[in-house]
């Protein structure tokens, strides 16, 4: 039998300032729509979760992934309005290609934010975002 839980992947994108990378969904989307996230997906059938992180990046932002490493597993924090999913997130301190730029139509913004810029957002998909964050920056995982 097929899992009924969504797998996805969302890249932390942190540079050597320690900024990170969040888009801004676009109205469009059916789940979580205007919220700020980290660019990725779901996870295709068949594919692993470092093959879509880096299909997803390519896709949403233009650069390939070359330094990540997987931070944390989350449940989804609304099942009943956004469905059931397991959200896998990545650090992201390497790339090839550039700066990443908005290449889709799935964020209607990228901005580049500190931790306490990250603290400050209302419309943010994950409020643990800020400390899944600092500890990519540390190096710990959770």
């Amino acid at each position: 039998m097929q899992d009924q839980i969504a797998r996805t992947v969302g890249a932390l994108f942190i540079s050597p300032d320690g900024k990170v990378l969040l888009g801004l969904r676009a109205p469009s989307k059916k789940v979580w729509p205007r919220h700020w996230d980290t660019i990725g997906g779901r996870v295709e059938d068949g594919e692993s979760l470092d093959e879509a992180l880096i299909r997803e990046v390519q896709e949403e932002v233009g650069v390939t992934p070359a330094q990540f490493r997987l931070i944390t597993t989350v449940r989804e924090s609304q099942p009943e309005i956004h469905g059931d999913a397991l959200h896998h997130v990545y650090a992201v301190t390497g790339w090839h290609g550039g700066d990443p730029a908005n290449v889709s139509d799935e964020h209607t913004e990228l901005k580049w934010f500190s931790i306490s810029e990250m603290l400050l957002l209302t419309n943010i998909v994950d409020s643990d975002y800020p400390l899944f964050a600092q500890l990519a920056m540390t190096g710990k995982a959770t």
